[in-house]
């Protein structure tokens, strides 16, 4: 049913997009004239990193190139490089992650008023995420003390078509914000791998095997994204 409801909610969109298109020209030029360039960031970056320190959220950014009759091309380019460390009296942990996907689409326009309108298109995505977990503590025995450490590596590759529909608010000729909503329709590839070792406390470099685990799961999503952030768009 919620499957059902989100392409009826897309639908809905793309039919009144293509019943307005008449319109446009009686409203006026809301957006980039053909071969005008605007870059946008969103702002999610900053509004999640300021209510949450420890959130990690991907840098988003946006370059629209104006096409005829209110379209336009687009090329999204989102990446994220963190790396943490934790410490504690029973484990320390240090965590690096990446992201990094590529996403070109294409959309179109249509006004609602003199300063607001809306738009659908789609994407093609690709993306790559990578997770390097390595977790340090110290196991007590009868026989003695022991060093653990954990190695945990994630590799993640998605490749996907994206529907997108949203609104957009021109209060200045070189400036306007953008609100999208998407659908998600992914394929996924996920390896996971896990190494464990154990080294005597006596002589913590002398690590050896206690196990090691491998996992490959391959998987289709489907996901419907509300609110994706809102985009400050420079037009250049």
């Amino acid at each position: 049913m919620r499957c059902f409801l989100v392409l009826v909610f897309f639908t809905g969109f793309y039919g009144l997009g293509f019943a307005q298109e008449g319109d446009m020209i009686r409203a006026g030029r809301l957006f980039l004239d053909k071969k005008v360039y605007s870059l946008g960031i969103n702002s999610q970056l900053a509004v999640e990193g300021l209510l949450d320190q420890s959130t990690f959220t991907p840098m988003e950014i946006l370059l629209r190139k104006g096409a005829k009759n209110n379209q336009a091309f687009r090329v999204r380019l989102k990446g994220l490089l963190a790396n943490t460390e934790r410490n504690d009296d029973q484990e320390r942990r240090k965590t690096h992650q990446s992201q990094l996907g590529l996403a070109l689409g294409y959309e179109w326009h249509l006004p609602l008023g003199n300063r607001f309108g809306y738009y659908y298109g789609g994407e093609l995505e690709l993306g790559r995420n990578r997770n390097h977990n390595t977790r340090n503590s110290i196991f007590h025995a009868s026989h003695g003390d022991f060093f653990l450490k954990r190695l945990d590596v994630e590799k993640v590759h998605t490749v996907g078509i994206l529907p997108v529909t949203g609104f957009t608010f021109r209060p200045f000729s070189y400036l306007f914000v953008s609100f999208e909503m998407r659908l998600e329709i992914l394929y996924k590839e996920a390896k996971l791998r896990a190494n464990g070792f154990q080294a005597p406390f006596e002589n913590p470099n002398d690590f050896s095997s206690t196990g090691y685990s491998r996992a490959d799961i391959k998987s289709w999503i489907f996901n419907f994204q509300p609110y994706s952030g809102i985009f400050v768009n420079i037009i250049l």
